[in-house]
Order: C-alpha cells, then structure tokens, then sequence
C-alpha cells in the first residue's frame, strides 16, 4: 500500500494502516522528506518504508508505486489526475480524499473511468470523512422506489469553554484547500440543472440531533452534489450541502487574502494568498493531540444525511447520522482524524483483496453499503437512522 502526502491526515491514514492485518507494506512518499521520517518515527512501525516523491512528476509516481496493490493519495487535490494516471500506469487500485474546484474537476477525474474499468481497476475518489454519508444517501436510496430530495448537514461545535482570547486562523487540516472551498461559490443541484449561489449564503439554523443541537450552517461547494444525482439516480430533484461556517476565513477571504492575483506592495509584486498561507501555522496531529490531552480543546460534531422520497406511493424520509468528539476519536484510534483515515483504508483494503466488484472510477456513493458499513461498524464507527412516514388514515 502506498501514502503519498503525509501531513496531518496522510500519516492518519499512515497510523490506521499499520493497525490493518492485511496490509503488510506500507510506502509513505511527499516532497518533505523529513515529514515523512517524522511520521514513520513516531508510528514507529516495520511496515514502513520511506520515499521522497514529486506528485508532478511520471516517472517519480511510478518509481514510488513500482509493486503497490493500492494508493492512498493524501496530497494536494492539483495532484489528482497526476496520481490516477500513476495508478493506471502501475496497475493500482486508488482512493483520495478531495477534489479541486469541484465543478471543474470532478467531471475530470470520473472522465477516466473507461481507462479504469478497461485495466480492471477502481478508482474511489473524494473519500473519508464527511464523504462517508454519500454511502448513507446510497443506504437509503436502496430502500425507496424513487428519491425526490437529499440534503447533507455537517456541523460542530466547540465543547470546552476555554478559547484562546484571539486565536489564530488554523483550520486543523490543508490550509489551502480550508480555504478554496470558501473561494468557489456553491452549486446546488435542482431539477436536473445546477445552479452556483453565493458563498456563505443559504444561512439557517438546523436542529441537529442530541448532544449536538441547533447550529448555524449555510451552503458550500462540494464534490457529493455533483455525483450523487448521477449515480443515485431514481428521479432526484434536488441535492444541496450545508455546513457550520468557518466565519476566520470567510473575513480573510472578504479582506482580499484569498485572492491569487499578484498586488503591488512597495514596489514589490505579491498574491495575498501567497503571503496568508506562509503565515498559517501547519496543521500537526501532534499539536491537535497535545490540546487535547490538555483539555485546551474539543469539537463536538454531526455528519448528517436527509433522504426524502417515495416507496409504494407513501413518502418517507430518511435520515441517518453520526455524532462524535474529537477526543473520543483520539482516545479510541490514536489519531484525532481517524474518521477520515479509517474508512478510506477500509476502502483500499477492500479493493486490494476484491470485495469491490465494480470497476471503473466511482465516488463513495458507488460503493455497495452494507458490507462496507459492516466494516466500519467492527472499527467502531457507527451511524443512526430514523425513518418518518406520512400518516394515512
């Protein structure tokens, strides 16, 4: 198995990797070397070997993949096609865990599904995580004859009352991609068209489930809204996502410091973004621990799915969720983003060993639920479901 990219999530799915009895090699490879040796020393595990690679770079990827029944690419989403086309290349199935610009790159990167499918290789792109409740959405679609709504909640909140009096914008995760999902006006999926709206609009108050309660979300660009009607199908009208809002960037984004293009500052030319992302302190999983086991922090969050259709004529809504902590997640998998890692090593293990049957190039809404949920549910990640039915005297 092979890891390219090996910052705050890639060395999470580093950790879960050699927790797996299946795999029994793991190749973890970035640019930044002495990250990768940080992570395989504080891992600490045989299973690994190190690799300096060049995502941009052929003949680099295919060197670092030479043998690997699988890659995980953990890197910069620019990189994507770059790494599927390694994969093709080296006879590896492949998983990653975000696009670029949606709108652009998704119909990319499923547009090589052919070369996957004619190689006998399955590609699941845009994975772990939040994408997880796309096999929710494909859960309850299974159950129903026709799906007339889907609209994906994500939210969370601090639980500890201490707060740095004025913090520091640090996402936790990939600075740069923290920040370009709230650049991209989100596109919302009805009628069979998709129209953009404007970013950090659609704002509403959502009742999410106990211990989680009413948060403030609105709309944002996301990968699931533009698969999920193609691959549920069944006569979906409308798919939407809405999460808590992250109000940091969206004041530095109004500022101007998410812009790529050059201003002159004293004579000197410069993009803003340029300078705020050299600014940003680099997500660490080390650092999220330490806060934690201080009890500086934790976040308590909602991964939610609502389905809403018909079966036999009476119309039911589904709605499936998850609630968690980052500490519990910390305390139970070692690592505070496990629910990333997990469920897309979980996923390659599958490819790797053919419990995937279908090829090609498919997002997480492609994969058959029940027997990929069975396996997160032996790791410990566990979802609710409530059905509400219409009454009819």
């Amino acid at each position: 198995m092979c890891v390219i990219g090996t910052g705050v999530q890639g060395s999470a799915i580093a950790l879960t990797l050699t927790k797996t009895p299946e795999v029994s090699e793991i190749v973890c490879a970035d640019i930044n070397l002495d990250r990768v040796k940080r992570v395989a020393e504080k891992l600490g595990s045989d299973k690994i070997s190190m690799q300096k690679v060049d995502a941009g770079n052929m003949d680099d990827l295919l060197r670092v993949l030479k043998g690997a029944d699988a890659v995980i690419n953990a890197t910069l989403p620019r990189y994507n096609l770059n790494i599927m086309n390694a994969a093709l290349k080296s006879g590896a199935h492949y998983v990653d865990l975000a696009s670029d610009v949606p709108e652009n790159a998704v119909p990319k990167q499923l547009g090589l599904s052919d070369k996957f499918r004619d190689a006998g290789l399955t590609a699941v792109v845009y994975h772990g995580g939040p994408f997880v409740m796309s096999v929710l959405v494909r859960y309850a679609a299974d159950r129903l004859d026709t799906v007339d709504e889907i609209r994906l909640r994500f939210g969370w909140r601090p639980t500890t009352e201490k707060e740095e009096f004025i913090p520091t914008w640090s996402p936790g995760w990939c600075p740069e991609i923290a920040l370009l999902e709230w650049t991209t006006p989100p596109a919302v999926y009805e009628n069979g068209k998709f129209k953009n709206v404007p970013t950090f609009s659609g704002i509403e108050e959502y009742p999410f489930p106990d211990p989680v309660g009413p948060l403030t979300i609105c709309f944002i660009d996301y990968e699931p809204v533009y698969t999920l009607p193609r691959f549920i199908g069944k006569g979906v009208k409308y798919v939407d996502c809405k999460i808590s809002p992250d109000r940091m960037a969206g004041a530095l984004i109004k500022m101007g410091l998410a812009s790529d293009k050059p201003i002159e500052v004293k004579g000197a030319k410069v993009a803003p973004r340029d300078v705020l992302l050299a600014l940003v302190p680099p997500p660490s999983e080390i650092d999220i621990a330490e806060k934690l086991e201080e009890s500086e922090m934790d976040v308590l969050g909602c991964l939610l799915a609502e389905v809403k259709g018909k079966k036999r004529g009476e119309k039911i809504t589904y709605t499936l969720y998850r609630t968690y902590t980052f500490r519990e997640t910390l305390e139970k998998f070692g690592s505070g983003w496990a629910e990333v890692a997990v469920p897309v090593v979980i996923t390659a293990v599958m490819l790797v060993n053919g419990e995937v049957k279908i090829k090609g190039v498919i997002p997480p809404e492609g994969l058959e639920p029940e027997p990929f949920l069975a396996k997160l549910a032996e790791r410990g990640i566990t979802f609710q479901e409530r059905v509400a039915k219409e009454i009819r005297v």
